[in-house]
């Protein structure tokens, strides 16, 4: 597993380096989610057609507990995925209009982490995607703390003000470190997981 997230991570290294990007063939649309999944090939551009990722943007707060979890929600369009790291599917690449996430985290007053300011993010395991047929936003986030990758998905209320539900996910989990030191009576993750309200502060 773990040399899987490295030849991931490299790949995406290398995508973000390389001035000639791949073609695109044809476009898709994520409002139709099924039209996505179903037709998604080498060379697809799945686009945000109607603005669905608008909803999400923003800086958005979670703090009770003595946990101060603030998570920004930025716009990426044309995120390029390749799958050059899977044998068999050596010249695969796909493009997609996502969502990337950066955050802070502070329990009892202790920083543990907090990229908010910083310029770059990894994209591949740091987004979200939202399908129009679905009401969520769905991904993966890093917890830089424990060091593991994790699923989630982000859901708008619509309420005044606005809020989200995050919900990080305790299955399809990514494991940066040796998967013993995982055994230590922790929480798996230091990002809340029960599915948290945030409320929009910027």
């Amino acid at each position: 597993m773990k040399t899987f997230v490295i030849m991931l991570f490299l790949t995406m290294c290398e995508n973000l380096v390389s001035q000639k990007l791949p073609p695109v063939f044809s476009t898709t649309s994520l409002y139709n989610g099924e039209e996505y999944e179903y037709n998604s090939k080498r060379g697809n551009y799945a686009l945000d057609t109607h603005n669905e990722r608008d909803q999400y943007v923003g800086l958005w707060e979670y703090n009770q507990n003595g946990i101060l979890f603030q998570l920004k929600i930025e716009k990426m369009d044309k995120a390029i995925y390749r799958r050059e790291y899977i044998p068999e599917s050596k010249g695969h690449w796909e493009y997609s209009d996502i969502l990337i996430l950066r955050y802070c985290l502070v329990k009892n007053d202790i920083l543990l982490f907090d990229n908010l300011n910083e310029s770059d993010v990894d994209p591949i395991v740091n987004y979200a995607i939202k399908f129009g047929l679905r009401n969520y936003a769905n991904g993966r986030i890093w917890d830089r703390t424990r060091n593991i990758i994790g699923s989630h998905t982000i859901t708008r209320l619509e309420t005044n003000p606005p809020k989200i539900i995050f919900k990080l996910g305790r299955s399809k989990n990514i494991f940066m470190n040796e998967i013993t030191s995982y055994y230590d009576n922790q929480p798996l993750y230091s990002i809340p997981t029960d599915g948290v309200e945030m409320l929009k502060i910027d």
